[in-house]
């Protein structure tokens, strides 16, 4: 277990000092991406590869019943493993949609730029896995054994082709990464309080399917670094440049709500001032 504190705490000192990077530079940032951004990428995969060394004995780790964190996460591996980029973004819709229904414009506001940066971490996900084609653990000739298994571009046909990044852990840390982003705008005293139980769940969908044997440990390193990325620099970029088509669009001022009957189910519209 060595070697997952060891990925642990770079994980987590790596990511913060990311974080106050981008929220530091945001004001002065005038395209969404830039170049320092290169320099993320390639740090975040220094540490995903040098992690990728031990993937293999902590994986058994993972999958040996005779150790107690294994026959109790499986208990909730299950209920964990649905909390993935579809119910998070579905779910962050569904509330952003109330929210403007009923005039709470803060609501909306971090609800939609984190279900935003959700869809954009698990699309970037979906491309750099597509072309890489990392066998998941238990699908390897050596179940998990042998984690430099690639089948290059199998990625976008074959479901064991898609470990690395994991796309639970790119959705569990871009919507808390978001939340945080957005607290530490409003209220900077509460930031701690909303970002440590944040990014503890944020890691639950990820460690689920270390369980299930679907992911390598440098898969949820990548993908947190793939989900923290997109939550601040969406919240931050949004926040800085609030004249954004997509900003102007879905998080301008309800002016007049209409809800009526339609042939087999309801319509929604409204007036927003751009």
């Amino acid at each position: 277990m060595k070697g997952t504190l060891n990925g642990g705490l770079v994980l987590c000192v790596t990511l913060a000092t990311m974080a106050t990077a981008q929220a530091a530079d945001s004001t002065t940032q005038k395209t969404f991406f830039v170049a320092r951004d290169g320099i993320y990428a390639l740090t975040a995969l220094a540490v995903s590869a040098g992690l990728s060394a031990f993937d293999a004995r902590i994986e058994h780790n993972f999958e040996d019943t005779t150790l107690f964190h294994v026959r109790e996460g499986r208990k909730l591996d299950d209920i964990f493993t649905h909390v993935n980029e579809t119910t998070i973004t579905v779910g962050g819709l569904a509330v952003y949609a109330l929210a403007r229904v009923t005039g709470h414009q803060t609501i909306a506001d971090v609800t939609f730029h984190a279900a935003e940066a959700v869809a954009a971490a698990s699309l970037t996900s979906q491309v750099i896995r597509g072309p890489l084609g990392r066998t998941r653990p238990q699908n390897a000739d050596r179940p998990y054994d042998d984690q430099y298994e690639f089948h290059f571009f199998k990625g976008f046909t074959h479901f064991q082709q898609r470990a690395f990044p994991s796309i639970h852990s790119a959705s569990g840390f871009a919507a808390a990464s978001a939340l945080v982003a957005e607290v530490k705008r409003r209220d900077p005293s509460a930031t701690w309080y909303v970002a440590v139980p944040a990014y503890l769940l944020a890691l639950t969908p990820g460690l689920s399917r270390m369980y299930l044997g679907q992911h390598w440990a440098s898969d949820i390193v990548s993908g947190a670094f793939v989900g923290t990325f997109y939550g601040w620099r969406i919240v931050n970029y949004s926040h800085e440049h609030p004249t954004t088509r997509i900003d102007r669009i879905f998080l301008g001022t309800t002016q007049h709500l209409q809800i009526g009957p339609t042939r087999g189910g309801a319509a929604l519209s409204w007036n927003t001032a751009f």
